[in-house]
């Protein structure tokens, strides 16, 4: 396997989860994604530290944990969460190695997406359909030049954000949605499926035409490790916002020089173990403070260590809603801190979350007293193997107290040994700050 001066282009999603076709989901139309998985790496159980845009952003490109790098909640708007001072995006890392940083399309990590440390914005952070973010970054890739400096491109692609834009996509007829089993099959729930098929269609047309002209081009052909991923699960009930599997579970795929493809892999990923690995795979050493874990190893089908766990954690989105959850491989504990609803939404019905209340009606039409909670209950357990879809809590049954307390444990060691603060009490976000700031500020003399 090739180490030195490798070029490295990431392509990122918004909210698809896992649905690829590569990974199991009918009537999903992404070809190219699919290809991509066959013929390079896929990672069946790849896992986000955050269900939610910008903190799991912030930890995928920092290795570091959201609540460590700051971004406890969402970067943009009246928000404003951002890196701490000291926190490095890989892209500030690989700039200290000689990297030429590019970055087209939205990057969702900062307010200012120059505190990334990407030295060439493309478009300057704006919202823009996959299309024409596909297409400046196709006209780049297919312009590229051998320079000194090797190559670090991120493409982060909007779709298939709510609300599930597919400009250049025909919506499937409503009898062909693919209705998740945790969901409803009612009319509201097809629109918004095949909707959001359609925007994924989309996002897979991008990556396309970006892959070809990275192979087009004799320069980066050979030379360019490329790698795809979304930020966390997909934007419905009972997944983002939440940290039941559908909301941590992502797609990551790669292809890189030297490495057989066609290759699966079991082994559990976190997203804060993927820069540690891309250091990893270019020889490059990685800062102490990292929480992440390289997998390079495995991908070189060297002796490797597997995870036995993932982490996951909520501190904000729309409002202070804190929990964390440990999963192994057969089980799932969540410890929720806070007595707020089950699952949070939008207020942006019309637009944003038009499914949601008609979701939450049909659901409560058919519940199941005994095992449903309106509000967030202190722990959730749940036997993965046997309640696949997290439907059973058995926090409170006797015969689990064992198996609950016992990851308890080793929740909170992780709490500590990674200073999460929240163990000190609860967390402002930047929006309460400034806030507070300029309350106290006029008037004041």
């Amino acid at each position: 396997m090739r180490s030195e001066k490798m070029n490295i282009v990431t392509i990122i999603c918004h909210d698809m989860g896992r649905y690829l076709g590569c990974y199991g989901i009918e009537r999903f139309r992404t070809p190219n994604l699919d290809e991509f998985g066959a013929t390079g790496i896929r990672f069946e159980n790849s896992f986000c530290t955050a269900p939610e845009c910008s903190p799991s952003r912030a930890a995928l490109w920092t290795g570091r944990y959201s609540h460590a790098n700051g971004v406890i909640g969402l970067s943009h708007a009246g928000f404003k969460n951002d890196l701490n001072d000291g926190e490095r995006h890989l892209a500030d890392i690989l700039n200290n190695e000689g990297y030429d940083t590019h970055l087209f399309g939205i990057q969702h990590v900062s307010p200012n997406p120059r505190r990334c440390g990407f030295k060439n914005l493309h478009n300057d952070d704006q919202i823009e359909s996959c299309p024409g973010v596909a297409q400046k970054a196709r006209e780049f890739l297919l312009n590229y030049e051998k320079t000194e400096s090797p190559l670090f491109l991120q493409v982060g692609l909007f779709e298939p954000h709510r609300p599930f834009l597919h400009d250049d996509v025909e919506i499937q007829d409503l009898q062909l949605a693919n209705i998740p089993p945790y969901l409803p099959d009612i009319p509201e729930v097809r629109e918004d499926m095949t909707a959001f098929e359609a925007s994924c269609s989309s996002a897979d047309k991008a990556f396309g035409r970006i892959k070809e002209a990275i192979y087009a081009n004799p320069i980066l052909a050979e030379n360019t490790i490329v790698i795809f991923t979304v930020d966390h699960g997909i934007a419905f009930p009972h997944a983002k916002m939440t940290l039941y599997d559908p909301g941590i579970e992502t797609a990551l795929l790669m292809q890189i020089p030297g490495i057989e493809g066609g290759k699966v892999y079991s082994e559990m990923i976190s997203n804060v173990d993927i820069v540690p690995t891309i250091l990893d795979l270019l020889g490059l050493s990685s800062p102490d403070n990292l929480h992440g874990k390289s997998f390079c190893n495995l991908i070189r089908g060297e002796q490797y260590s597997p995870r036995d766990s993932v982490f996951a954690e909520k501190t904000y989105h729309s409002y202070f809603d804190p929990m964390r959850a440990i999963r192994t491989n057969n089980w799932k504990l969540i410890a929720n801190f806070e007595f707020t609803p089950y699952q949070e939404t939008s207020p942006d019905y019309l637009n944003n979350a038009k499914s949601y209340p008609e979701i939450a009606k049909a659901l409560t039409l058919n519940i199941d007293l005994e095992n449903f909670h309106f509000y967030h209950p202190p722990f959730e357990l749940f036997n993965l193997k046997d309640d696949p879809l997290e439907q059973k809590n058995l926090a409170e049954h006797q015969e689990y107290t064992e198996v609950r307390d016992s990851l308890i444990c080793r929740l909170r060691q992780w709490m500590i040994d990674t200073k999460d603060p929240l163990l000190k009490g609860p967390v402002p976000q930047q929006c309460y700050v400034e806030r507070m700031n300029t309350f106290m500020r006029i008037g004041s003399g």
